[in-house]
């Protein structure tokens, strides 16, 4: 009997013993799990998917997924201080599924660096999501929009080519975006959508440091500012967008800020069109290195002029050259009115008779000169034209009106 409770005792030992140890080597499974989070590398040609690992791993840590070869999956990243990081030239994420995004992200502080994005719905969203950073990425031919900050994200597109994308390159909408030192083009409408409230600095960071873009070939506007969004604009080339009609720059109950260093040209509409809206153009106050805009070669006979300003629109020009647009440099209409200094408005051309002024004011409109004195000469028409007795100027002295094909300024301009 005592013999038996011996081995009862020694077994019930050895059972405790055994269970202490597959406890332990739980724990350090676990641990191990945990551990595994920060550093995964995902292999999409040998079957790996990112999915897989974004699901494993502590969520309280910051995790780092290296991806190799073409992912054919679509993501959803919940969880937040994630990057997702090529770890080769090539690595893909390519989303099947065309009604879903290829990566939506709705955690904090995503970083996406160096994939390329395609197919699915929109290449890369945001929704909801603090800090998204896209860079040095490729998101092109997806199914709808490139990039889409959306709902109250902030993200930063930096580095990056946008392109090929049916919709827009870049939509920022009801949320806030900086989108610094890439290439969008050949979008199916907008380079760079502002909607809904939405903020973003294009061509400048947040800490006025210059970053300019390549915008160009896009169907429709290079970059949109709407329905009272707002946006800062610096240092980009923005040519040859509108296909068949678009603006370089296009806001429509919007307001923005052209800082300076923009060269606008050769847009198959306007150069800068507004209705409705507000513009600041060459302000001084942001410290970037020059407040000078350049537009030149824009604009046909439907979508007229260098710089547009229609419906109670308001503008604030400096430091601007308008050289070589069609058929008007700057044109006013229906009470739009314009304060301009130190701008240069010269050679426009004419497109059919009584067009190619250099300035042209219709329908109420007003124009108020501010010494440093401009330039306007050298216009097809005249250098001022004012199309109706509504329509009134103040200080003409201070254009520096010279020698125009028909005339300085028309006998119909008058004061206030």
């Amino acid at each position: 009997m005592i013999a038996r409770h011996r081995i009862a005792c020694a077994l019930g030992a050895l059972t405790f013993v055994l269970n202490s140890a597959f406890a332990d080597d739980l724990d350090r499974d676990r641990d191990r799990e945990r551990s595994r989070g920060p550093n995964a590398f995902v292999d999409c040609g040998a079957g790996d998917t990112i999915a897989k690992a974004l699901a494993r791993g502590d969520e309280r840590k910051t995790q780092v997924i290296r991806i190799q070869g073409t992912c054919s999956e679509n993501l959803l990243v919940s969880r937040s201080d994630v990057t997702l990081l090529a770890a080769a030239p090539g690595a893909t994420v390519s989303g099947p599924d065309p009604a879903s995004d290829v990566i939506r992200v709705t955690g904090s502080r995503v970083t996406i660096d160096g994939l390329t994005v395609t197919g699915g719905r929109n290449g890369i969203t945001g929704d909801g999501a603090a800090g998204l950073t896209v860079r040095n990425a490729t998101v092109q031919s997806t199914g709808r929009t490139g990039v889409v900050f959306a709902q109250g994200s902030s993200g930063l597109l930096d580095s990056s080519m946008v392109a090929g994308n049916p919709r827009d390159g870049v939509a920022i909408d009801a949320a806030s975006g900086v989108v610094i030192n890439s290439r969008i083009a050949q979008n199916g409408r907008m380079g760079v959508g502002v909607f809904n409230g939405g903020t973003a600095r294009i061509g400048v960071d947040s800490a006025a440091n210059p970053g300019g873009n390549v915008i160009t070939a896009n169907t429709v506007n290079g970059i949109h500012i709407v329905f009272g969004a707002t946006a800062v604009v610096a240092m980009n080339e923005i040519t040859a967008n509108g296909n068949p009609v678009g603006s370089g720059i296009n806001l429509s109950s919007a307001s923005g800020n052209i800082v300076g260093g923009n060269n606008i040209a050769n847009n198959n509409g306007a150069g800068i069109n507004l209705r409705s809206s507000s513009v600041n153009i060459g302000d001084p106050n942001f410290g970037i290195s020059t407040t000078v805009n350049t537009v030149t070669g824009n604009g046909n006979a439907t979508s007229q002029g260098g710089v547009s300003a229609f419906l109670g629109s308001s503008m604030s020009i400096r430091d601007m050259i308008i050289t070589g647009n069609r058929p008007f440099g700057l044109i006013l209409t229906t009470r739009s009115s314009v304060q301009i200094a130190a701008t240069t408005i010269q050679n426009n051309l004419a497109i059919g008779p009584g067009t190619g002024d250099g300035i042209r004011l219709i329908l109420g409109s007003a124009l108020t000169a501010q010494a440093p004195i401009g330039t306007v000469t050298g216009n097809a028409g005249f250098g001022l034209q004012c199309t109706d007795g509504e329509s009134s100027v103040v200080s003409t002295g201070n254009l520096g009106i010279g020698p125009n094909g028909l005339g300085g300024v028309a006998p119909g301009c008058t004061g206030f």
